[in-house]
């Protein structure tokens, strides 16, 4: 049975820009965290500190080169 990780996990973490609450992604290559507000991208590794239950869920499902 195959597993997929989940491309993308909405989360409670406010965007550092603008306030509004990020939105965790996953590529091929890598996964950051995204504000659909401002369209700003930041890396993840910045907010793993501050995880909520989302992101903890999300990265649980990540494989560790993409962080």
């Amino acid at each position: 049975m195959a597993y997929f990780a989940a491309r993308q996990a909405q989360t409670t973490i406010p965007c550092p820009a603008c306030g509004k609450a990020l939105l965790a992604e996953r590529s091929c290559r890598e996964a950051h965290m995204y504000c659909e507000h401002c369209r700003q991208r930041f890396d993840i590794a910045r907010f793993i500190a501050r995880a909520d239950e989302a992101l903890e869920r999300f990265l649980d499902g990540l494989y560790l080169d993409r962080i």
